[in-house]
């Protein structure tokens, strides 16, 4: 059985008792696969004892080898602490009964792992806060853009890059908030662990927005978007999954070496890099092989090339009707209902009356049209016409009867 509760260095003493408490009712804890998922096994209802303990098996460039976990462990088995599993700098361990409280002699020597711990998390989500808070920025105001219309993967790119800058907030302030509350104590018997952190609702913040990135991506590939290339987006990612994969599993090997912290970190950094590079070689050589072999669909209709173009949820067709011979472009996007092509419509003016150098040109012009709105947005090139559930965005002499007339045919009025 799986059960998700975020394990880290602000609230580990509270998952003693809880992992006490699922051995009561017959499930016992047997791996943790990430920090927030727990893996229990089921076994005979048990008054068992469980303790965590901070040891320093992982750092930014060392490790503990293979053999000094092994010695480490059976220390501990020494004085009845047998390890279950472990996660980074936090071990669990089943105690037997009667075994000491501590593998510690000196409380301060344990406090002082925590603090280090403490403070490279606080870092990460710095940098992760940064990092995310630009992402969430770019996805959330294409969310707010006509883009929306044309891309499964904003409708849930946008919500999940909020949620996920929002869990990276909430676990940086409570990292904040656990160093003041425990900047005093002298054992870990002292400390004030954080209940929000171990709540349900704080690791939900955290997968929901996994469960969306991963509909994000996936709409665009097994829902039809139009767009011949999803396909190969979605396998140019896979590089990038395997190359923190490897970093992954390889970064403890490399720190576990006995040989200098400035060679460590030296590889570290060049395995990295090395491998971006391959990586980012991959991605613009297939894109481009697939840009290439993929063929645009198109057909004829009448004076205009109609092709199909990416549509979302939201919009039932989205085709680009292109004519040389009237030099005109147009872009008809049928959209689910009136309210939401209104809503496109909207957002396409909104942006070009935001535009510092389109905006004097935007004008309604409905009055001279039989549609429902109508704007010019630059000069006599760009118009906008709403009529029913349908949005054109047309580039050409608009004002010239045979297109009117063409307009109407695309329109179907």
């Amino acid at each position: 059985m799986l059960k998700a509760r975020y394990l880290t260095y602000t609230n580990f003493g509270l998952f003693e008792k809880w992992y006490e408490d699922m051995a009561k009712d017959g499930w016992q804890i047997e791996k943790i696969i990430l920090p927030f998922i727990h893996k229990f096994k089921k076994a005979a209802p048990e008054d068992a004892r469980y303790k965590i303990s901070i040891a320093p098996n992982e750092g930014s460039f060392s490790a503990f080898s293979k053999d000094e976990l092994r010695d480490f462990d059976e220390m501990a088995g020494d004085f009845g602490w047998h390890l279950v599993d472990r996660t980074f700098n936090i071990n669990i361990y089943k105690i037997d009964e009667g075994s000491r409280d501590s593998l510690y002699n000196d409380g301060k020597d344990e406090i002082e792992i925590l603090k280090k711990g403490v403070r490279g998390e606080t870092i990460s989500f710095i940098i992760n806060f940064i990092v995310l808070g630009f992402l969430a920025f770019f996805v959330f105001s294409q969310f707010f853009s006509k883009e929306i219309f044309y891309s499964n993967y904003l409708i849930f790119m946008g919500p999940a890059a909020i949620l996920l800058f929002l869990f990276d907030a909430l676990a940086l302030g409570d990292c904040i908030f656990f160093k003041k509350r425990n900047k005093d104590v002298k054992s870990i018997s002292e400390i004030k662990f954080s209940r929000f952190t171990f709540s349900k609702g704080f690791v939900l913040i955290f997968y929901i927005p996994l469960i969306l990135i991963i509909l994000a991506f996936g709409s665009e590939f097994l829902i039809p978007s139009g767009d011949s290339n999803s396909f190969g987006m979605l396998i140019s990612l896979l590089p990038t999954l395997i190359m923190f994969s490897f970093i992954y599993f390889y970064r403890k090997k490399i720190k576990a070496m006995n040989i200098k912290r400035k060679e460590k970190k030296f590889i570290l950094i060049s395995m990295v890099v090395l491998i971006s590079l391959i990586t980012n070689v991959f991605i613009f050589t297939l894109i481009d092989k697939l840009s290439t072999a993929n063929e645009v669909e198109s057909q004829v209709v009448g004076d205009f090339i109609k092709t199909r173009e990416r549509k979302s949820f939201l919009t039932e067709s989205c085709d680009y009707y292109t004519s040389e011979k009237n030099k005109l472009g147009i872009r008809k996007t049928v959209v689910k209902s009136q309210d939401l092509a209104e809503n496109l419509f909207e957002r396409i003016l909104k942006n070009s009356m935001k535009h510092p150098y389109r905006a004097e040109f935007v004008k309604d012009i409905s009055e001279d049209y039989p549609y429902d709105k109508t704007y010019i947005l630059s000069g006599e090139e760009d118009y906008l016409i709403l009529y029913k559930n349908v949005v054109l965005e047309v580039n050409g002499n608009f004002q010239d009867e045979k297109v009117q007339e063409k307009i109407a045919r695309i329109l179907e009025v």
